[in-house]
Protein backbone atom coordinates (compact mmCIF):
# COMPACT_ATOMS: atom_id res chain seq x y z
CA UNK A 1 0.00 0.00 0.00
CA UNK A 2 1.64 3.36 -0.84
CA UNK A 3 1.67 6.10 1.79
CA UNK A 4 0.10 9.35 1.90
CA UNK A 5 1.90 11.57 -0.64
CA UNK A 6 3.50 8.76 -2.63
CA UNK A 7 2.51 7.51 -6.14
CA UNK A 8 3.62 4.86 -8.38
CA UNK A 9 3.73 6.25 -11.10
CA UNK A 10 5.91 9.51 -9.32
CA UNK A 11 9.73 10.30 -10.83
CA UNK A 12 11.98 10.69 -8.21
CA UNK A 13 14.06 12.55 -10.51
CA UNK A 14 11.43 15.07 -10.68
CA UNK A 15 10.70 15.14 -6.53
CA UNK A 16 14.59 15.25 -6.68
CA UNK A 17 14.78 18.42 -8.18
CA UNK A 18 11.71 20.24 -6.39
CA UNK A 19 13.57 18.86 -3.32
CA UNK A 20 16.61 20.46 -4.08
CA UNK A 21 14.64 23.51 -5.01
CA UNK A 22 13.23 24.00 -1.72
CA UNK A 23 16.62 23.40 -0.04
CA UNK A 24 17.71 26.39 -1.88
CA UNK A 25 14.82 28.48 -1.16
CA UNK A 26 16.24 27.79 2.57
CA UNK A 27 19.55 28.55 1.96
CA UNK A 28 17.76 31.76 0.44
CA UNK A 29 16.06 33.16 2.82
CA UNK A 30 18.38 31.83 5.37
CA UNK A 31 20.63 34.27 3.92
CA UNK A 32 18.30 36.81 3.83
CA UNK A 33 17.12 37.00 7.63
CA UNK A 34 21.12 36.02 9.09
CA UNK A 35 23.45 37.48 6.54
CA UNK A 36 22.43 40.10 4.34
CA UNK A 37 19.09 41.17 2.06
CA UNK A 38 21.78 42.18 -0.67
CA UNK A 39 25.26 40.79 -2.27
CA UNK A 40 26.93 40.02 -4.95
CA UNK A 41 25.81 36.10 -4.14
CA UNK A 42 21.76 36.60 -4.85
CA UNK A 43 22.62 36.45 -8.61
CA UNK A 44 23.37 33.60 -8.89
CA UNK A 45 20.27 32.46 -6.64
CA UNK A 46 18.00 34.58 -8.85
CA UNK A 47 16.91 30.61 -10.43
CA UNK A 48 15.18 29.68 -7.65
CA UNK A 49 11.82 31.17 -7.71
CA UNK A 50 11.22 31.13 -11.54
CA UNK A 51 12.71 27.51 -11.03
CA UNK A 52 8.96 26.25 -8.76
CA UNK A 53 7.00 28.55 -11.53
CA UNK A 54 8.85 26.12 -14.45
CA UNK A 55 8.23 23.17 -12.94
CA UNK A 56 4.94 23.63 -11.73
CA UNK A 57 4.14 24.56 -15.97
CA UNK A 58 5.94 21.69 -16.57
CA UNK A 59 3.97 19.10 -14.32
CA UNK A 60 0.35 20.75 -15.53
CA UNK A 61 1.31 19.71 -19.10
CA UNK A 62 3.30 16.38 -18.37
CA UNK A 63 1.09 15.25 -16.00
CA UNK A 64 -3.25 15.86 -16.44
CA UNK A 65 -3.16 14.47 -20.24
CA UNK A 66 -1.82 11.74 -19.54
CA UNK A 67 -3.96 11.43 -16.15
CA UNK A 68 -7.11 12.74 -16.87
CA UNK A 69 -7.01 13.24 -20.80
CA UNK A 70 -7.76 16.41 -23.28
CA UNK A 71 -11.64 15.63 -23.04
CA UNK A 72 -12.14 15.58 -19.54
CA UNK A 73 -13.99 18.69 -18.66
CA UNK A 74 -12.98 18.30 -14.96
CA UNK A 75 -9.61 18.90 -15.81
CA UNK A 76 -9.85 23.06 -15.98
CA UNK A 77 -12.57 22.99 -13.12
CA UNK A 78 -9.54 21.30 -10.73
CA UNK A 79 -6.63 23.49 -12.33
CA UNK A 80 -9.40 26.88 -11.35
CA UNK A 81 -9.75 25.38 -8.09
CA UNK A 82 -6.22 24.53 -7.75
CA UNK A 83 -5.76 28.30 -8.64
CA UNK A 84 -7.88 29.74 -6.23
CA UNK A 85 -6.68 27.74 -3.51
CA UNK A 86 -3.33 29.22 -3.91
CA UNK A 87 -4.56 32.66 -4.44
CA UNK A 88 -6.94 32.56 -1.01
CA UNK A 89 -3.84 30.21 0.60
CA UNK A 90 -1.61 33.61 -0.14
CA UNK A 91 -3.98 35.90 1.35
CA UNK A 92 -4.93 34.35 4.48
CA UNK A 93 -0.81 33.66 5.20
CA UNK A 94 0.02 37.24 4.45
CA UNK A 95 -2.74 38.56 6.77
CA UNK A 96 -1.42 36.01 8.89
CA UNK A 97 2.02 37.22 9.17
CA UNK A 98 1.48 40.76 9.42
CA UNK A 99 -0.99 40.23 11.77
CA UNK A 100 2.03 37.83 14.10
CA UNK A 101 5.08 39.68 13.15
CA UNK A 102 6.14 43.24 13.58
CA UNK A 103 8.78 42.91 11.58
CA UNK A 104 10.76 40.62 8.89
CA UNK A 105 14.50 40.56 7.46
CA UNK A 106 13.17 43.61 4.78
CA UNK A 107 11.90 45.44 8.16
CA UNK A 108 9.20 46.47 9.28
CA UNK A 109 5.99 44.72 7.60
CA UNK A 110 2.99 47.29 6.36
CA UNK A 111 0.48 45.68 7.92
CA UNK A 112 -2.91 44.88 7.33
CA UNK A 113 -3.48 47.89 6.03
CA UNK A 114 -0.41 48.39 4.34
CA UNK A 115 -0.85 44.84 2.84
CA UNK A 116 -4.43 46.17 1.33
CA UNK A 117 -2.90 49.28 0.26
CA UNK A 118 -0.27 47.30 -1.88
CA UNK A 119 -2.62 44.89 -3.27
CA UNK A 120 -2.80 45.95 -6.56
CA UNK A 121 1.07 45.99 -7.17
CA UNK A 122 1.17 42.69 -5.46
CA UNK A 123 -2.00 40.38 -6.96
CA UNK A 124 -1.63 42.45 -10.54
CA UNK A 125 2.40 43.77 -11.14
CA UNK A 126 4.12 41.64 -8.88
CA UNK A 127 6.23 44.66 -7.55
CA UNK A 128 5.29 45.17 -3.81
CA UNK A 129 6.88 42.67 -1.29
CA UNK A 130 4.71 40.48 -0.03
CA UNK A 131 5.28 36.79 1.68
CA UNK A 132 5.06 33.54 0.18
CA UNK A 133 5.10 35.68 -3.30
CA UNK A 134 5.43 32.65 -5.22
CA UNK A 135 2.57 32.03 -4.60
CA UNK A 136 0.58 34.48 -7.01
CA UNK A 137 2.18 33.29 -10.09
CA UNK A 138 1.74 29.91 -9.58
CA UNK A 139 -2.14 30.47 -9.47
CA UNK A 140 -2.39 32.33 -12.15
CA UNK A 141 -0.46 29.64 -14.52
CA UNK A 142 -3.32 27.27 -12.99
CA UNK A 143 -5.82 29.25 -13.91
CA UNK A 144 -4.10 30.18 -17.34
CA UNK A 145 -3.73 26.24 -18.00
CA UNK A 146 -7.65 25.87 -17.40
CA UNK A 147 -8.20 27.66 -20.29
CA UNK A 148 -5.38 26.14 -22.03
CA UNK A 149 -7.01 22.56 -21.82
CA UNK A 150 -10.45 23.73 -23.55
CA UNK A 151 -8.70 25.65 -25.98
CA UNK A 152 -6.05 22.66 -26.46
CA UNK A 153 -9.28 20.90 -28.13
CA UNK A 154 -9.07 23.18 -31.39
CA UNK A 155 -5.27 23.23 -31.62
CA UNK A 156 -2.81 21.06 -30.06
CA UNK A 157 -0.01 23.87 -30.15
CA UNK A 158 -2.25 26.36 -28.17
CA UNK A 159 0.29 25.88 -25.06
CA UNK A 160 3.37 27.31 -27.53
CA UNK A 161 1.43 29.89 -29.30
CA UNK A 162 0.24 31.38 -25.78
CA UNK A 163 3.93 31.31 -24.37
CA UNK A 164 5.15 32.99 -27.41
CA UNK A 165 2.27 35.69 -27.22
CA UNK A 166 3.38 36.20 -23.52
CA UNK A 167 7.05 36.54 -23.97
CA UNK A 168 6.02 39.10 -26.99
CA UNK A 169 3.94 41.60 -24.77
CA UNK A 170 7.23 41.51 -22.44
CA UNK A 171 9.29 42.36 -24.76
CA UNK A 172 6.59 45.55 -25.94
CA UNK A 173 6.99 46.23 -21.90
CA UNK A 174 10.56 46.30 -21.91
CA UNK A 175 10.47 48.43 -24.94
CA UNK A 176 8.07 51.39 -23.23
CA UNK A 177 10.19 50.89 -19.96
CA UNK A 178 7.43 48.66 -18.54
CA UNK A 179 7.43 45.74 -16.37
CA UNK A 180 5.59 43.08 -14.99
CA UNK A 181 7.18 40.59 -12.58
CA UNK A 182 4.48 38.21 -12.31
CA UNK A 183 3.94 38.05 -16.30
CA UNK A 184 7.50 37.13 -16.51
CA UNK A 185 6.83 34.25 -14.06
CA UNK A 186 4.08 33.08 -15.22
CA UNK A 187 5.76 33.11 -18.95
CA UNK A 188 8.38 31.20 -17.84
CA UNK A 189 5.40 28.66 -16.37
CA UNK A 190 4.04 28.53 -19.62
CA UNK A 191 7.27 27.85 -20.88
CA UNK A 192 7.44 24.67 -18.51
CA UNK A 193 4.61 23.81 -20.01
CA UNK A 194 5.82 23.86 -23.31
CA UNK A 195 8.37 21.06 -22.37
CA UNK A 196 5.88 19.04 -20.25
CA UNK A 197 4.32 17.82 -23.27
CA UNK A 198 7.16 15.97 -24.61
CA UNK A 199 7.17 12.49 -23.49
CA UNK A 200 8.92 12.27 -19.91
CA UNK A 201 11.30 9.20 -21.96
CA UNK A 202 12.04 11.33 -25.01
CA UNK A 203 13.14 14.14 -22.05
CA UNK A 204 15.54 11.97 -20.13
CA UNK A 205 17.30 11.23 -23.91
CA UNK A 206 17.54 14.62 -24.18
CA UNK A 207 19.18 15.35 -20.71
CA UNK A 208 21.07 12.35 -20.35
CA UNK A 209 24.43 14.20 -21.83
CA UNK A 210 26.43 15.34 -18.51
CA UNK A 211 29.54 16.97 -19.89
CA UNK A 212 27.15 19.24 -22.34
CA UNK A 213 24.63 19.86 -19.42
CA UNK A 214 27.94 21.03 -17.18
CA UNK A 215 29.56 23.37 -19.99
CA UNK A 216 26.20 25.30 -20.71
CA UNK A 217 25.68 25.87 -16.86
CA UNK A 218 29.04 26.82 -16.92
CA UNK A 219 28.81 29.10 -19.35
CA UNK A 220 25.62 30.43 -18.03
CA UNK A 221 27.46 30.97 -14.31
CA UNK A 222 30.06 33.11 -16.53
CA UNK A 223 27.88 34.96 -18.54
CA UNK A 224 25.86 36.59 -15.54
CA UNK A 225 29.19 37.12 -13.63
CA UNK A 226 30.33 39.28 -16.42
CA UNK A 227 26.98 41.48 -17.58
CA UNK A 228 24.37 40.48 -15.08
CA UNK A 229 21.16 39.05 -14.55
CA UNK A 230 18.76 40.22 -17.45
CA UNK A 231 15.36 38.49 -17.76
CA UNK A 232 16.98 36.49 -21.07
CA UNK A 233 19.32 35.34 -19.01
CA UNK A 234 17.22 34.10 -16.21
CA UNK A 235 15.26 32.45 -18.93
CA UNK A 236 17.81 30.48 -19.95
CA UNK A 237 19.56 30.31 -16.14
CA UNK A 238 16.12 28.56 -15.18
CA UNK A 239 15.94 25.81 -17.76
CA UNK A 240 19.92 25.12 -17.44
CA UNK A 241 19.63 24.83 -13.39
CA UNK A 242 16.74 22.75 -13.43
CA UNK A 243 18.13 20.78 -16.08
CA UNK A 244 21.04 19.94 -14.19
CA UNK A 245 19.32 19.56 -10.79
CA UNK A 246 16.73 16.78 -13.17
CA UNK A 247 20.45 14.95 -14.36
CA UNK A 248 21.84 14.73 -10.87
CA UNK A 249 18.66 13.76 -9.52
CA UNK A 250 18.42 10.45 -12.59
CA UNK A 251 22.37 9.90 -11.56
CA UNK A 252 21.34 9.75 -7.53
CA UNK A 253 19.74 6.56 -7.64
CA UNK A 254 22.74 5.42 -5.30
CA UNK A 255 22.28 7.99 -2.86
CA UNK A 256 20.42 5.99 -0.61
CA UNK A 257 19.16 8.11 2.74
CA UNK A 258 20.30 11.58 1.43
CA UNK A 259 18.09 11.21 -1.74
CA UNK A 260 15.07 9.68 -0.21
CA UNK A 261 15.48 12.40 2.13
CA UNK A 262 15.58 14.98 -0.97
CA UNK A 263 12.66 13.26 -3.01
CA UNK A 264 10.08 12.93 0.20
CA UNK A 265 10.83 16.70 0.56
CA UNK A 266 9.72 17.10 -3.35
CA UNK A 267 6.66 15.58 -2.63
CA UNK A 268 6.01 18.02 -0.23
CA UNK A 269 7.48 21.02 -2.08
CA UNK A 270 4.47 23.55 -1.56
CA UNK A 271 4.11 22.57 2.24
CA UNK A 272 8.21 22.86 2.74
CA UNK A 273 8.17 25.86 0.80
CA UNK A 274 5.46 27.39 3.56
CA UNK A 275 6.56 25.82 6.61
CA UNK A 276 10.41 26.66 6.04
CA UNK A 277 9.57 30.63 6.04
CA UNK A 278 7.76 30.05 9.38
CA UNK A 279 10.65 28.46 10.94
CA UNK A 280 13.38 30.39 9.50
CA UNK A 281 11.15 33.52 11.33
CA UNK A 282 11.12 31.16 14.69
CA UNK A 283 14.92 31.51 14.35
CA UNK A 284 15.54 34.60 13.78
CA UNK A 285 13.51 35.74 16.81
CA UNK A 286 14.63 32.92 19.24
CA UNK A 287 18.46 33.22 18.74
CA UNK A 288 19.30 36.56 19.89
CA UNK A 289 17.58 35.28 22.86
CA UNK A 290 20.59 33.00 23.53
CA UNK A 291 23.49 35.93 23.45
CA UNK A 292 25.27 33.64 20.71
CA UNK A 293 28.11 35.27 18.87
CA UNK A 294 27.67 36.22 14.95
CA UNK A 295 29.40 32.78 14.11
CA UNK A 296 27.88 30.39 16.87
CA UNK A 297 24.40 31.85 15.56
CA UNK A 298 25.09 31.32 12.01
CA UNK A 299 26.01 28.13 12.32
CA UNK A 300 23.20 27.10 14.64
CA UNK A 301 20.84 28.80 12.43
CA UNK A 302 21.84 27.33 9.18
CA UNK A 303 22.08 23.91 10.15
CA UNK A 304 18.92 24.61 12.10
CA UNK A 305 16.58 26.10 9.09
CA UNK A 306 17.68 22.56 6.85
CA UNK A 307 17.29 20.21 9.94
CA UNK A 308 13.88 21.41 11.25
CA UNK A 309 12.83 21.37 7.45
CA UNK A 310 13.35 18.28 6.55
CA UNK A 311 12.05 16.92 10.37
CA UNK A 312 9.41 18.98 9.52
CA UNK A 313 8.12 17.23 6.64
CA UNK A 314 9.07 14.09 8.14
CA UNK A 315 6.45 14.42 10.93
CA UNK A 316 3.38 15.20 8.31
CA UNK A 317 4.54 12.76 6.38
CA UNK A 318 4.47 10.48 9.05
CA UNK A 319 1.19 11.94 11.14
CA UNK A 320 -0.95 11.61 7.20
CA UNK A 321 -0.10 7.69 7.37
CA UNK A 322 -1.82 7.31 10.87
CA UNK A 323 -4.28 9.96 10.33
CA UNK A 324 -7.38 10.03 8.11
CA UNK A 325 -8.01 13.48 9.12
CA UNK A 326 -5.15 15.27 9.29
CA UNK A 327 -4.46 13.24 5.95
CA UNK A 328 -7.43 15.25 4.33
CA UNK A 329 -6.83 18.19 5.72
CA UNK A 330 -3.62 17.73 3.54
CA UNK A 331 -4.85 17.18 0.56
CA UNK A 332 -7.64 19.57 0.72
CA UNK A 333 -5.37 22.55 1.39
CA UNK A 334 -1.91 21.77 -0.45
CA UNK A 335 -3.68 19.24 -3.10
Amino acid sequence: MLAPGQNDDRNPALDFTKGILVLFMVLYHWANYFVSTQGVFYVYLRFITPSFIFIAGFLIANVYPVRYGWSNPGVSERLIIRGLKLLVMFTLLNIAVNVMFASNYNGAMPGIEGFIRDAPSIYILGSARAAFEVLVPISYLLLLSAGIFLAARLSKYIVHLACGFLFLCLAALNLSDRSSANLELVAIGLLGMVLGFYPIEKLNRWVDHASIVVCLNVGYLLAITIWGMSYLLQIIGVSLSVILIYLVGMKSAGWGWIRGQINLIGRYSLFGYVAQVGLLQLLHRGLPHLNLGAWPAWIISFVGAFALTIVTVKILHWTRSKSHALDRLYRVTFS
